[in-house]
């Protein structure tokens, strides 16, 4: 029999697949716990059946093939889970089954990992269908790829591919949606893009946790959906921060006056500044976006100082040295001021700062213009303002 040697480097590009060809044939039934064999031209061959850890696959039985090729492997107390029949490393079928499966498996020993049948399991069935479906969409799509590397940018072809891949893209949408607690959702919505997708992806989790809680492939698959939905939360929070920070001085109101203490000792006053535009910048020696940004913002100064711009630099240091000596180091000529409170920033409390870099823009008159810019978007605004 020829076959093909499977390294463990294979195993994850076929579970990732999760490929299962999948036709009901007319052989009798297994028990429920048994997967039964038949492969033709491996009569004599020891079958094993293999569960995966991580890349490191660990055998659960093994059976030696009849005169006829056939076999049977036990599946006892197994739970729902991706495992692997093979010829001790030579070839593989991957499979999702429990002890609870009856499963028939006929191959040919010339090409073992494209089996001819497989039935007796629902999620054998609907892994067959969707692969088969799937299957044709690649193949289009490999078509028209190669087609488009003869003619870039042709339009009909691009035209065809675009349409090629919103079908596919239904295709895997419907079979994610028609039983979220069947292994093959996974394997459908995995080919979905997250960040579009992200409820489907949110449904098949809550769907396979009862189904495959124990499977590492799917615990791996669910710590995804889970730091996506915790981003959502972080950015849903930050959004109201945002909502909450514009209620609090509100574009047109009068900046809150700041005075603070000046790096050689004295005090120094947002007041003091009346008559010119004003960028409040709050930051620190120790806030790497800080320090980053303070060339760009160095860069506005510069090119506006003499039109009526000034800025006053607000630390939320609480080491002078350490203050002293970013000023320095980073070279900003403008006013600076701190209670090197850190966070406790009195004016950084009062003008409700919780990140840095942090930046105001005061018009003439002391009233807030915009609050929250950066460099960039500060240029745009004097450049209209003076």
């Amino acid at each position: 029999m020829t076959m093909r040697y499977i390294t463990n480097h294979d195993l994850m590009p076929a579970i990732a697949l999760l490929g299962l060809l999948t036709i009901t044939g007319c052989q009798p039934a297994a028990e429920p716990g048994g997967l039964e064999v038949w492969v033709e031209g491996a009569a004599g061959e020891t079958l094993y059946l293999e569960s995966f850890s991580g890349r490191t696959p660990i055998r659960l039985d093994s059976t030696v093939l009849d005169k006829n090729g056939h076999g049977t492997l036990r599946l006892h107390q197994l739970p729902m889970d991706f495992y692997r029949i093979t010829f001790d490393g030579y070839d593989q079928i991957v499979l999702a089954l429990d002890s609870n499966t009856a499963l028939q498996v006929k191959a040919s020993a010339e090409a073992f990992y494209a089996p001819t049948s497989v039935s007796g399991s629902k999620h054998a069935e609907r892994f067959f269908a969707f692969q088969r479906d799937a299957g044709g969409f690649e193949g289009e799509r490999g078509r028209l790829r190669d087609l488009l590397a003869e003619k870039p940018g042709d339009p009909d072809l691009l035209d065809e591919l675009n349409r090629v891949n919103n079908a596919f893209h239904d295709l895997c949408k419907r079979y994610a949606s028609e039983d979220p607690t069947s292994p093959v959702a996974m394997s459908a919505v995995s080919r979905l893009d997250m960040g579009k997708e992200v409820e489907l992806y949110r449904t098949v989790r809550n769907g396979l946790t009862p189904v495959m809680g124990r499977s590492g492939f799917f615990r791996k698959f669910k710590e995804q959906v889970d730091r996506v939905e915790q981003q959502e939360i972080a950015m849903r929070m930050q959004e109201e921060e945002l909502r909450r920070l514009k209620t609090i001085l509100p574009e047109g109101s009068l900046a809150p006056d700041i005075k603070q203490n000046t790096p050689e000792g004295g005090t120094f006053a947002l007041s003091q500044m009346r008559g010119k535009v004003v960028y409040i910048d709050f930051w620190a020696s120790w806030c790497r976006p800080c320090r980053i940004e303070n060339p760009e913002l160095k860069k506005v100064y510069e090119k506006h100082k003499g039109k009526g711009f000034d800025i006053l630099g607000v630390s939320l240091d609480r080491d002078h040295a350490a203050w002293v000596e970013a000023i320095k180091a980073d070279g900003l000529p403008w006013k600076h001021v701190s209670d090197l409170k850190f966070w406790s920033n009195e004016a950084a409390l009062e003008y409700a700062v919780s990140s840095i870099p942090y930046g105001i823009l005061v018009d003439r008159e002391g009233k807030i213009v915009a609050k929250g810019i950066r460099s960039h978007d500060l240029d745009h605004r004097l450049m209209k303002m003076l």
